[in-house]
C-alpha cells in the first residue's frame, strides 16, 4: 500500500522542457502522483541515468555481438575480462575480481563459469590456499579482449561526441557524487 498519495502532478512548460524525454517525464509524473515525498528532479536524474545506461548497454552489446566471439562478453563479463587483462599476471582470485569489477562474488563465479565454457578464461586452484579459485586469462581471452578494446573505445567516444571536454569532466564529477 502506498502511503500519503499525492495529487496529480501538474506539468509546467518549464518541467516539460527540462525533462524533454517523454519516458522520463512520464516516470516523474507516476512517482509524484504516488508519493507525497517524491522529489521530481531526483526522480528525473535517476530515470535519465537508467535510460542512458540501458541505451548504451544495448549499443555496446550489439557492437560486441558483431565481433562474433566464441561467447557473449558484453556487460559484466566484459568487466571480468578487463580486470584480468589489466592485471600484470593476467590472473586473479575470484574475490579480487569481485572487488576490482564491483560485482558480487556469486556473480563473478557465474561469469567466470561462462567465460570458461567459452575458452576465454581457465580456473585453477591457488597453490597457497585450496579454498581460493583463480581465474586466468587464456590466449583466446587475451585476443578477444584485444578485439573488443578498440570497439569499446570507439563506442565510448561516439556516445560522448555531443559533449565538450569540459562537459564530459563535469558529468563525470556529478555522477561520482552518486556513489
Amino acid at each position: 500500500m502506498v502511503a500519503k498519495l499525492k495529487k496529480q502532478l501538474e506539468v509546467t512548460p518549464e518541467m516539460a522542457s527540462n525533462y524533454s524525454n517523454q519516458w522520463v517525464l512520464e516516470g516523474v509524473k507516476q512517482y509524484t502522483e504516488l508519493l507525497e515525498s517524491a522529489d521530481p528532479s531526483a526522480i528525473a536524474v535517476q530515470l535519465a541515468l537508467w535510460r542512458a545506461n540501458h541505451t548504451q548497454y544495448i549499443a555496446n552489446s550489439r557492437a560486441i555481438d558483431a565481433l562474433d566471439l566464441p561467447v557473449n562478453v558484453s556487460g559484466s563479463r566484459l568487466a571480468v575480462l578487463r580486470a584480468l587483462y589489466c592485471e600484470p599476471t593476467k590472473s586473479m582470485a575470484l574475490s579480487a575480481i569481485s572487488k576490482a569489477a564491483f560485482i558480487s562474488p556469486t556473480m563473478v563465479t557465474n561469469l567466470v563459469d561462462g567465460l570458461e565454457r567459452g575458452g576465454l578464461v581457465k580456473r585453477v586452484g591457488s597453490p597457497d590456499d585450496r579454498r581460493v579459485s583463480i581465474a586466468c586469462l587464456t590466449d583466446e581471452g587475451k585476443a578477444a579482449f584485444e578485439t573488443i578494446l578498440p570497439v569499446m573505445s570507439q563506442r565510448m567516444t561516439e556516445a560522448c561526441a555531443g559533449f565538450t571536454e569540459e562537459e564530459k569532466q563535469t558529468l563525470v564529477s556529478l555522477l561520482q557524487r552518486l556513489y
